[in-house]
């Protein structure tokens, strides 16, 4: 079976990554930051099923509604942050120059659900913490989507509204460092990692909060 292939997008505001995950009969966008000229090239003649979000701070959002417009992909985030899509101050753009709105999503997850996108499995993992609906998107045992959950050598900011250190700390602890060696981390910022990097650079419990919003 042909493997997905991954994409990275950095917005140049925010420094945040949007991915896109592709095969030859789909198409994935994780986390549109910011909807880029580069993005669209890339995405030319590509259809694109699903705009998936790991959590609903503004960095990960701003580029959904566009997107949404221009290729009718389904939307889908944690039910607890479905609102923080519709609000400024809860997505937390209120504290900048553009406020972010976008419409209600399509997809409404709990956690522990596997979306089948042509042929890219993708379950979804519940890694509250960093926000109390943050998710992270584990695609084919190879590939872990962690969004501000768990970036390379640090963990998400814990010192915002609504965060939890010892709850992002325990989703690392039993949702992401549970997965095996070989898989692939990509974080919402910063660059890629594994698993094993991770075990061995003792991410938890030697924590290091990077102050990302």
């Amino acid at each position: 079976m042909e493997e997905p292939r991954v994409k990275c997008f950095i917005s140049r505001t925010q420094k945040s990554n949007c991915y896109v995950v592709s095969s030859s009969d789909t198409c994935v966008v994780i986390d549109p930051g910011e909807v880029t000229e580069e993005l669209l090239s890339y995405l030319n003649g590509r259809d694109v099923d699903y705009i998936l979000l790991t959590h609903g701070h503004y960095d990960h959002i701003a580029g959904v509604k566009s997107l949404k417009t221009l290729t009718d992909a389904q939307v889908g985030i944690h039910h607890l942050e479905a609102s923080w899509l519709l609000d400024p101050v809860l997505n937390r753009s209120s504290n900048t120059s553009k406020h972010i709105y976008c419409d209600w999503p399509d997809i409404l997850f709990d956690g522990e659900e596997v979306i089948q996108c042509a042929s890219i499995s993708i379950k979804v993992l519940f890694t509250p913490g960093h926000s109390p609906g943050s998710i992270s998107y584990l695609i084919e045992d190879k590939f872990v989507f962690t969004g501000d959950t768990l970036l390379s050598g640090f963990v998400g900011a814990v010192h915002l509204p609504q965060s939890d250190r010892e709850l992002l700390k325990q989703s690392i602890q039993k949702k992401i460092l549970t997965l095996s060696n070989e898989v692939i981390v990509y974080p919402g910022h910063g660059q890629k990692s594994t698993i094993k990097f991770e075990r061995r650079n003792k991410t938890i419990p030697n924590t290091k909060e990077f102050f990302i919003i």
